[in-house]
């Protein structure tokens, strides 16, 4: 709960309107009751009217920030016009007036200054950015959000909380949008928000970078976001931007690459992003009722190279070699004779390279040595696949002398890829498949916790203003937004055609602010906001296209109580920590978990102001009920047989 009650001789701002106030006099400064002060919005022709009191001060709270025309008038006197008056989100702005004799269609008319960012009569430090301003600075991320690392005060690279606001770090600053947090309520990801912000739908954006006033709240800095609103002329955009990474510069790390003395740079990761925008807002009423929408959609293709490590053909017979005297190594491994000898042990086309010497230096006298997990071998194979082996069968089973066709390592072995260059692993029974994966989009746990924008999206988002009459007006606004990507979060150990794991995330926000004038002096807002995030990776057998699901469905066994569970063989690790042989060749988690969270935050706020002789008052409360669930499927241990082989 939030309560504030505040006293002094200034108009204060309601939460996303803006206010304007001062006092009107005479030639003599003396101060003049009964003036008519209207204040009209220039793109929607609202006016609204209000008349100074005894002590001739006026005040008109609850005002749609935009450019307006001030005019104060009484008979007898020349109406006084300020033209261009500029007012933002949350501004508190003061102008003044002063009356000639004379008649009323004698008007004496003047333009405002340019209005300081930050309004004078409050305390607040920061930087505004108008909604052209907004829209006429260019972003390649589209996300108006990055504007704020180029305001004065901020200090960083990222959004994440390693950046400071005048030293405070970002995860002690609130993003608010038209009055409703819309932070993560579940990670500490910094300045962020539970939807993306297009330039194209912001009317204006301002970071506050110390103090916050006390009524707006929730944090040490804050970021304020106003959803653009239509006006009484239609006006409508389209927008297509292409990002292909074959028009980009090379990174430095890409470009001082060298092989074999020759300067080799490797080529970039490649990536083609196509954003689609289109943007409308007009009068649904003229000088009522005036709506915005906007439709975001951000299609992705990406390639990725992706070098698993995998059995070699006769690995995949159950077959392991090694060179006596010598531990195996691949064609870069450099020859060392001290704690374990190591040499490489195949050349570039995987055949066995023997050995020259002993590790003392002497010539070699060792042979390359087959060892079969199915028992020991009646002959020595002569075929490179090992195929031509004879297995005479274990002690414990005699019959066992391969892979049960029906197990499921014969299901792994089926799906596995053969080796196709052997610069990782041990080189004699595990190496690399290289191959180029092409997606529609990519996806890491940054993408689920709503950190990153690199993948397919779509977005809705629409504004409504209606004003019932001079007195009553409401404001709602709806955004939601549908993002799903390949949770790679293990994708170099994935093989071609491998099974991915899905990120399904459906964020929304929705406000409603409702400002009644009750009485010249009186003026009431009340607020309610909701705001959602939800996210959801689903396991390879549970993702929701059910062709994706059929090979990975495969592997699930049936458990106790009819709990599926999914069994995987022993890992086969090479030199590298990486397994070739494991779950994580469908590329998801370790466990490959499905797991989810959803946090909704409900906000229910009320703000009421009053206005007496040349002093103002305002208090109010603010509700807010929140909670995080979060969910993931439970990985027990099962216990694994030892000898032999599924």
């Amino acid at each position: 709960m939030f309560l504030c009650l505040i006293s002094g001789d200034k108009t204060f701002a309601q939460s996303g309107y803006a206010s304007v106030g001062g006092f009107v006099q005479d030639a003599t400064r003396a101060f003049i009751p009964g003036v008519s002060v209207t204040a009209t919005n220039t793109q929607t022709g609202v006016a609204t009217s209000v008349l100074s009191n005894e002590s001739g001060t006026y005040s008109i709270p609850s005002l749609l920030p935009g450019t307006y025309t001030l005019r104060a008038e009484l008979s007898g006197f020349r109406p006084h016009v300020i033209n261009e008056v500029q007012l933002g989100a949350n501004a508190s702005a003061r102008y003044n007036f002063t009356l000639e004799v004379g008649q009323v269609s004698q008007a004496v008319e003047v333009t405002a200054e340019a209005t300081a960012l930050i309004a004078e009569s409050s305390p607040t430090i920061g930087q505004v950015l108008s909604e052209q301003k907004v829209r006429d600075l260019p972003l390649v991320t589209n996300n108006v959000l990055d504007l704020m690392q180029t305001m004065a005060g901020v200090r960083g690279s990222t959004l994440g909380e390693s950046t400071t606001f005048a030293g405070i770090s970002t995860g002690m600053v609130n993003t608010v949008r038209d009055g409703l947090s819309v932070q993560d309520g579940r990670y500490a990801n910094g300045v962020g928000s539970t939807t993306l912000v297009h330039p194209d739908m912001v009317g204006e954006f301002r970071v506050i970078l110390t103090p916050v006033d006390a009524e707006l709240g929730r944090g040490n800095g804050q970021v304020q976001i106003l959803t653009r609103s239509g006006t009484n002329q239609f006006h409508g955009s389209g927008v297509w931007s292409i990002r292909n990474s074959k028009l980009d510069a090379n990174t430095w790390s890409n470009n001082k690459q060298i092989v074999n003395g020759v300067w080799t740079p490797a080529d970039p990761t490649w990536i083609n992003r196509n954003q689609i925008t289109g943007s409308l807002g007009g009068p649904i009423v003229k000088n009522k009722t005036f709506f915005f929408t906007l439709w975001d959609h951000q299609i992705e293709r990406q390639r990725q190279t992706v070098r698993p490590v995998v059995l070699t053909d006769c690995a995949r017979n159950g077959i392991f070699r090694y060179w006596e005297g010598w531990g195996n190594g691949n064609i870069l491994t450099p020859p060392t004779t001290t704690g374990v000898p190591t040499r490489a042990s195949v050349d570039s086309f995987g055949n066995p390279l023997r050995p020259a010497t002993n590790p003392d230096g002497t010539p070699y006298s060792g042979q390359l040595r087959y060892f079969n997990v199915f028992g020991p071998l009646a002959n020595t194979p002569a075929r490179p696949d090992c195929s031509d082996a004879v297995v005479q069968g274990s002690p414990w089973n005699a019959f066992r002398t391969g892979l049960d066709p029906a197990g499921i390592s014969q299901k792994y072995l089926a799906l596995m890829p053969h080796p196709n260059i052997f610069n990782d692993g041990d080189g004699l029974n595990t190496a690399v498949h290289q191959w180029v994966r092409r997606g529609a989009n990519a996806a890491n746990f940054g993408l689920a916790t709503g950190t990153s924008t690199d993948t397919g999206r779509k977005q809705i988002n629409a504004k409504i203003d209606h004003n019932f009459n001079a007195s009553h007006k409401m404001a709602g606004n709806f955004s939601y937004e549908w993002i799903e990507g390949d949770y790679l979060q293990s994708v170099n150990n994935a093989w071609p055609g491998h099974y991915t794991s899905q990120v399904v995330r459906r964020p929304k926000v929705f406000t409603l602010n409702f400002t009644s004038t009750l009485t010249a002096s009186l003026v009431n807002e009340a607020r309610f906001g909701f705001r959602e995030t939800r996210h959801v990776i689903w396991a390879p057998w549970e993702v929701t296209d059910p062709e994706r699901r059929k090979v990975p469905e495969s592997f699930l066994l049936q458990g106790n109580g009819g709990f599926p569970f999914v069994y995987r063989p022993a890992d086969v690790q090479g030199n590298t920590a990486q397994t070739a042989l494991s779950t994580n060749n469908f590329s998801c988690l370790s466990n490959c978990a499905q797991q989810g969270n959803k946090t909704p935050l409900f906000n229910y706020g009320d703000t009421i102001s009053w206005a007496k002789g040349k002093h103002a008052f305002k208090g109010g409360g603010d509700i807010r009920f929140t909670y995080t669930r979060g969910s993931e499927t439970g990985s027990p241990t099962i216990p694994r047989a030892l000898g032999g082989a599924q």
